[in-house]
């Protein structure tokens, strides 16, 4: 059986991260090649970003802002792998120092460019608006395509000084930069951030991923981790209850299935939901489900609309359900789970379901009956429900909760948005629940351990995104793999990252939430 370390990485505050990576690379070379790493992961990490906004123009122009440390030599290998790869690219490099005030390793990475990029240095005193003209002059009039924060690193104490404050607030309010990227975190954000940091669209966490970054700083834009195997023999050593999903937790799907398999071995997943004025979302669940990798879908759905649903989805088994005169499912079609329950390895319900005294004890009871692993997403997240959920046996199945923040909010009784960790691991563990909590950095929480996903992004902020997530989360599972949390962080990855995929493809904006599931096998093909 896998842990979670297998799979996740922790999180650490900047003091821990530097206590730590002083004990691992203990000498010049060690950091000289893990700057080499990181140049080479950001290199590509952008370029790949990039592609959610455009194609990567064969103009390509990136503006690398380098203070005297080692995030400004990241920053210097990365723009030096660019105009390797890439001919055609310009370099403009923006120093806040002279190269002779630069620590050792970033003038190793500065010299490397060897005189392939424009360089501008600034004197100290220069003001905002002269700056801003500089970058304008910089440019020749043309946008920056990418711009890379590599001033100030971990270690920041505030408050940021000039003429670093007065380039970070240039930056910030310089409409001509398309994509704004930070290495490892934006400038003037640390354990302690200042109020003026530079304001990112993507933050790469190089090598480790600072706990600041979860702190409501939205300056940190969309988070990524540059893996550079700090982890790979020392993780054991880390104490942390806070982790990074990382795409191992899908190297299990990657496995040849047995050659005796047939579908029963992937298990049979239950979906309950819809009514007649919301039949999509119950769609949208099933259209996920049988994407998922599970061997069976059987779909409850209310009378009027069960043939034009199966219609659309013939892989799986459908079966109508009496209704109320509201189109809601009836309490007393319970008897059609009750038989069919023990084919069942998992049970979803809510997509859908829409919200009644029928649909209420309809919940309740399968929130006590039901013994296998049981998802509750939408409909299905109302707080009396909970209270129904301490009634499970011992020998029942894990209970999955998948609510965005509105729903989160509701369940708790708060009155405003509440995305700390304490607050999710209270939930979690009150209810005995494992919780997905659905947001800019989706976490996954059993009470004790709090695991962030990292991949989606704007993308999914559209109908139908949620109701994908739950039935492929459900798929999964269904498949009985080693854990309950492992199967539910399968889920989440697979959503995440094939949405990620589809706004590389086709952008952000003008795509529907389905089309994430043509993308799916990419996934797998592409780890």
């Amino acid at each position: 059986m896998r842990t979670l370390r297998s799979y996740a990485d922790p999180v650490l505050t900047c003091q821990f991260s530097g206590e730590f990576e002083a004990g691992l690379l203990c000498d010049s070379e060690a950091e000289w090649s893990a700057m080499q790493a990181a140049g080479l992961g950001l290199s590509n990490a952008v370029l790949r970003d990039y592609r959610e906004l455009a194609e990567i123009p064969r103009d390509l122009r990136v503006l690398a802002l380098v203070g005297k440390g080692h995030n400004g030599g990241d920053a210097l290998l990365a723009c030096d792998h660019i105009l390797k790869e890439r001919s055609g690219s310009r370099v403009y490099v923006l120093l806040s120092a002279s190269p002779d005030r630069i620590k050792p390793l970033a003038r190793k990475a500065f010299d490397q460019l060897d005189g392939r990029a424009e360089l501008l240095v600034l004197e100290g005193g220069e003001s905002v608006a002269e700056i801003q003209s500089e970058l304008a002059r910089f440019s020749g009039g043309c946008d920056f395509h990418i711009c890379l924060d590599g001033l100030v690193g971990f270690n920041f104490k505030p408050p940021l000084r000039v003429p670093i404050s007065n380039l970070i607030a240039a930056v910030n309010g310089y409409a001509g930069i398309r994509l704004r990227a930070a290495v490892d975190l934006p400038s003037g954000c640390g354990d302690v951030s200042d109020s003026q940091s530079f304001r990112a669209d993507f933050t790469y966490a190089t090598g480790i991923v600072k706990r600041g970054l979860f702190e409501g700083n939205a300056s940190c834009g969309r988070v990524r981790y540059l893996d550079l195997g700090f982890f790979a023999d020392e993780a054991a050593g880390v104490a942390s209850s806070e982790y990074i999903l990382t795409s191992r937790v899908l190297a299990p799907m990657q496995q040849l299935r047995p050659a005796e398999a047939d579908k029963r071995t992937f298990g049979h997943l239950f979906i309950v939901g819809g009514s007649a004025g919301m039949p999509g979302a119950l769609l949208m669940s099933v259209r996920a489900a049988v994407r998922s990798g599970v061997g069976l879908v059987t779909a409850f759905a209310p009378t009027s609309v069960v043939a034009s649903l199966a219609a659309q989805v013939p892989e799986a088994m459908w079966v109508a359900w009496p209704e109320t005169d509201a189109g809601t499912l009836s309490a007393s079609g319970c008897s059609l789970l009750w038989e069919r329950l023990t084919q069942a390895t998992a049970v979803l319900c809510g997509p859908g379901l829409g919200q009644g005294t029928d649909v209420s004890d309809l919940v309740q009871q399968i929130a006590v009956r039901v013994r296998q692993p049981l998802l509750l997403d939408a409909d299905a997240l109302q707080p009396e429900f909970l209270v129904k959920l301490s009634e499970r046996g011992e020998a029942f199945g894990p209970v999955v909760l998948t609510p965005h923040m509105g729903e989160f909010m509701r369940m708790c009784g708060l009155v405003e948005s509440d995305y700390s960790s304490d607050s999710l691991r209270e939930f979690s563990g009150r209810y005995r629940v494992l919780t997905v909590l659905k947001c800019a950095h989706t976490r996954i929480c059993d009470g004790t351990n709090l695991v962030y996903n990292l991949s989606g992004g704007p993308v999914l902020s559209r109908g139908g995104s949620g109701d994908l997530l739950a039935g492929l989360t459900g798929g999964q599972l269904a498949q009985g793999f080693d854990s309950a949390f492992e199967s539910v962080a399968q889920g989440v990855a697979l959503h995440g990252a094939a949405a990620e995929c589809l706004a590389r493809d086709k952008g952000q904006c003008l795509v529907a939430a389905p089309q994430l599931l043509e993308y799916l096998p990419q996934v797998l093909r592409e780890l």
